[in-house]
């Protein structure tokens, strides 16, 4: 079973995702709202993918996912992002997300976006 890790700062869209992703059949590992609490979570469980927001408050995501591919490669990134700019999305795959999910989405997109990340 794909083991999932959410990282978003509002804790109302990560339990809006968890929701659906346990509907689904997902088994979502852990949450976290900011890199701190990400990367002490990741040193105990490490998930097959991971849902990555790029935009917080005090950080980037995009800083994040650079760490977080040097310091575990092999976990998917799957971005997270309400801008649809190119940039973005370039920048994002170039860091080595396998995929860029854009808000707003509904159920559909998130499933069929988990889903193309295991191909």
């Amino acid at each position: 079973m794909l083991q999932i890790a959410l990282v978003d700062d509002s804790v109302i869209l990560r339990s809006a995702i968890r929701n659906v992703l346990d509907s689904s059949g997902y088994n979502v590992l852990f949450e976290a709202g900011n890199s701190a609490d990400l990367f002490e979570k990741l040193q105990e469980k490490t998930p097959d993918l991971l849902l990555l927001d790029v935009f917080f408050p005090k950080e980037n995501g995009l800083d994040m996912l650079a760490r977080l591919k040097k310091q575990y490669p092999s976990v998917k990134v799957l971005v997270v992002t309400g801008l649809k700019q190119a940039s973005i999305a370039e920048e994002a795959k170039r860091l080595g997300a396998c995929g860029v999910l854009y808000k707003p989405f509904d159920t559909d997109d998130l499933l069929q976006a988990v889903k193309q990340t295991q191909n």
